[in-house]
Order: C-alpha cells, then sequence, then structure tokens
C-alpha cells in the first residue's frame, strides 16, 4: 500500500475520470511536475500494468538475455535451457548488487561483487567464502521471479506481486487490428534508438494523443505525408488506435499509418514496411526517457532504411523540443488546467481516466 498524503489526494480528485470529455477539464499541473506523484506512480501505475521489456529477437538462444530498469527496479530477462523465456529482479541476494548490465549472451548469473552465482533458472549455485554460516537455506537465497509473457514478438513484464491480467484478452481487439500489418514473418528487428527529454513521461505520451493536432504546426514533413484532415481516433479500455491514410502511397508511409497506444507507456506505429516501437520510461518529475524500436520488412534497401530513419529522427526532435516547451509551461504560476478538443483528444483523456483509476485505489491516506 503506498501511503499519500491528503494534499496528494487532492491533487489527484481535482481531475474526475467520470466528466465525459466534452466536458471535462486536464488534470492539474500538479501531476506532471511533483516528484511525488512521479513517486506515487512507481508504486501504482507502473506495479500494476504490464510493462515492455523487448522483443524476442533479442533473446533468440539459450542464454540470452537483456536488463533494464522501470520505476526503480532492475530487472533481467533471459532465455532458459527448456526455452521458455524468464524474467528476475536484477539484484543478488548477498548485498544487493545488479547481477548483469546491458544485453548479451551468459551460462551462468554470476554476481560482480561477491561472486555468488546463479543458474539460468535463478536459483542459488554458488555462495563462495561464506565459512560457517548458520540457518542458511540457500532456496530462500534465489533470484526473485517476475511475472513475464509475450505477445506480438514483444516481452512484457509485470512488477506487481498479484496475478496478472490475461494479455491475450485484456488487447485481444487490438491485436485482430494489426495482426496483418505487423507479420512475424515478414519483419525483422534493426536497431535502437534512446532520447532522453526534459519532460514528464505524461507529457510525451499526451502528445502522442492529441490526435494528430499538432502535426501539420510542430510536423510540416510529416502532415506533406499524410491526409491529415481524415485523421481517424479510436478509444478501447487499454489502448487506443489513431489512423490516417497517405497523400501519396510511394511515400515512406506507403497507403497510411496506424499509431496504437497501450496503457501505461507503449506505443506502436506501423507504416510501409516500417514497424516502431515506442516506450516512455520516467526518470524524474520533469525527465524521461524514449526508447524506439525499429522493425523493417524483409527486402527493403538500405537507403530505405536510413532514409526512414532520419525522417523518423526529424520527427522526434520536433516532438522534443515542444515537449520541453510544454513542460516549462506547466511550471508557470499562469496555467494549471487546460480543456480537449473531444473530437481529437479522446484517447489522451482515456490515458487520464486510466492514470486516475491506478492513483485511488492502491493508496492510503495519512491523517
Amino acid at each position: 500500500m503506498t501511503e499519500i498524503s491528503l494534499e496528494i489526494q487532492r491533487e489527484i480528485t481535482q481531475f474526475n475520470p467520470e466528466i465525459p470529455v466534452e466536458k471535462a477539464s486536464t488534470p492539474p499541473s500538479s501531476w506532471y511536475v511533483s516528484q511525488k506523484f512521479c513517486e506515487l506512480e512507481f508504486d501504482t501505475v507502473f506495479q500494476r500494468n504490464w510493462l515492455i521489456v523487448g522483443n524476442v529477437d533479442q533473446l533468440q538462444n539459450e542464454g540470452d538475455y537483456l536488463t533494464g530498469e522501470i520505476a526503480n527496479q532492475p530487472y533481467l530477462v533471459l532465455r532458459a535451457p527448456d526455452g521458455e523465456i524468464r524474467a528476475f529482479y536484477n539484484v543478488c541476494q548477498h548485498h544487493g548488487a545488479c547481477i548483469l548490465s546491458g544485453s548479451g549472451t551468459t551460462k551462468q548469473l554470476r554476481c560482480p561483487y561477491h561472486g555468488w552465482s546463479y543458474g539460468l533458472d535463478g536459483v542459488l549455485k554458488k555462495a563462495p567464502q561464506i565459512g560457517p554460516i548458520k540457518d542458511f537455506q540457500r532456496a530462500q537465497f534465489s533470484l526473485k521471479p517476475i511475472q513475464v509473457t509475450t505477445w506480438c514478438s514483444l516481452i512484457f513484464i509485470y512488477l506487481g506481486e498479484e496475478e496478472a491480467p490475461d494479455i491475450d484478452e485484456q488487447w485481444a481487439e487490438l491485436s485482430r487490428r494489426i495482426a496483418a500489418l505487423a507479420s512475424e514473418q515478414s519483419l525483422r528487428y534493426h536497431c535502437r534508438k534512446s532520447y532522453e527529454l526534459n519532460c514528464n513521461w505524461k507529457v510525451f505520451i499526451d502528445n502522442y494523443l492529441d490526435g494528430g493536432y499538432h502535426v501539420s504546426t510542430i510536423h510540416p514533413g510529416l502532415a506533406s505525408e499524410l491526409d491529415v484532415q481524415n485523421y481517424r481516433i479510436e478509444s478501447f479500455d487499454q489502448f487506443s488506435i489513431q489512423s490516417c491514410v497517405s497523400n501519396d502511397s510511394d511515400n515512406r508511409l506507403g497507403a497510411g499509418a496506424l499509431y496504437a497506444f497501450i496503457y501505461p507507456n507503449l506505443m506502436i506505429n506501423r507504416y510501409g514496411s516500417v514497424l516502431d516501437i515506442n516506450i516512455a520510461l520516467p526518470i524524474s518529475a520533469d525527465r524521461c526517457l524514449v526508447i524506439f524500436d525499429y522493425f523493417f520488412e524483409e527486402g527493403v534497401s538500405e537507403e530505405f532504411i536510413e532514409n526512414c530513419l532520419r525522417d523518423s529522427d526529424q520527427v522526434q526532435q520536433e516532438d522534443i523540443n515542444i515537449c520541453a516547451s510544454v513542460q516549462k509551461g506547466l511550471r508557470s504560476r499562469a496555467y494549471d488546467r487546460g480543456r480537449y478538443a473531444p473530437n481529437l483528444e479522446k484517447g489522451m483523456h482515456r490515458f487520464h481516466q486510466l492514470l486516475a483509476k491506478d492513483y485511488l485505489p492502491a493508496h492510503t491516506i495519512q491523517k
């Protein structure tokens, strides 16, 4: 249970998720600038939802692993000897050091601090030089497991202690919508790019979820490729879909683009011969890391890939600038709450509803 003050509770309840988007105001700026909210999200939003950590192409062989950190929780994910993907907290049970870093292939999990080593199943194998220790039960010092699953060739972990929701049931409609577009057989992982932004992670997602509202003003190059007057927005329970046809099927977008947001922090973009995955991770109240993983259909040229990555980077730089500007404005005494453009920003409104739902049930209130 997360204990929060009455002051933070009042800030949470300033946004009423029951008010329809046509009448609703956006959440107060405190949701975006307060470090207390950031800490609350670590203990609620990022503990109660499936979180993407990678893709199965990264773990093709026994011993392949990847590591990372979400909400101050270091994790490692690997391909076990039985062929299954397993996840653990990346924390040695001796004195808490992280066992692995980055990604690669290993035959054992050996802590670099004092040499305690674990099997790929997380079981403690060696605890060197522990001497005449008493009441030591080896089984109690295995790595702590994390719930893990795959969906559309992507790998997800669930940090909560309760049983995680069924991911296939939760995202069934989205699976149907993107199955033909994101065929595992036709797409291959190419590279990862990361950007550190001077804004709250939710500012980046709000920008993504404004229904193309900012495309014409912030992304003139992208706007020239899309028929922005026919932008379509659909909002579901745990995700939303934005789609738009292309002005010219010969450009990098092909026939058009589909932009899917999955709560809380995953974006899937399918256009032309490309699939890119965006992951927004909070660092602090006013900084976040956004990771982009790029997949391309087999047979596309190196020139196409190079041009696509260049154009994508241009869009990201434009978003980086406007998101930093928004973060500055959110700290101003001249702003606290705004309004939604109902026809365009219903996906954003749903995002805020889900945040409010996660904030409230999992806390106790200081008296």
